[in-house]
């Protein structure tokens, strides 16, 4: 008689979990892009983030870019996003803008619209989900062996 080890259960709900995650950042990014409302924010904040990156191309960092806008009922809604440039720094000055989207029931979901656009990035999140899903919740086959 074989037992299952007591956290193959956590470990599989867990990957499964962060499978559906990858689908479902991949796909809202997309209907952000269709389907959701489009406002111009303000910049707030530029930061570049560790060192330069370890890549062929030299020169290349990751920024965090904070930004803010204001809905048509007059509430702020604030978000984030990361963004690979060169080494070329940037302050915010409070006065650059950039255009972003979200959804009008719950403005919280918001991106800037360049990352909105359906492209390789997004399929590469949806497969890479259905391909943790499916890995780890497979059913492996009983072999009989007649001896």
């Amino acid at each position: 008689m074989q037992t299952k080890k007591p956290n193959q259960f956590f470990i599989r709900f867990f990957l499964s979990l962060l499978g559906f995650a990858f689908i479902a950042w991949g796909l809202t990014t997309v209907a952000l892009g269709l389907f959701g409302e489009k406002e111009i924010a303000t910049i707030t904040g530029i930061r570049r983030e560790m060192g330069e990156r370890n890549e062929v191309k030299r020169g290349s960092y990751t920024y965090n870019i904070s930004y803010t806008f204001t809905l048509p009922g007059g509430k702020n809604i604030s978000g984030s996003s990361k963004l690979i440039g060169d080494a070329v720094y940037l302050k915010a000055d409070g006065k650059s803008k950039t255009a972003v989207c979200y959804f009008s029931f719950f403005p919280a979901i918001n991106a800037l619209e360049q990352d909105t656009k359906p492209g390789l990035g997004q399929l590469i999140l949806v497969a890479t989900g259905c391909f943790l899903i499916y890995i780890i919740n497979r059913r492996k086959r009983k072999t009989n062996i007649n001896i």
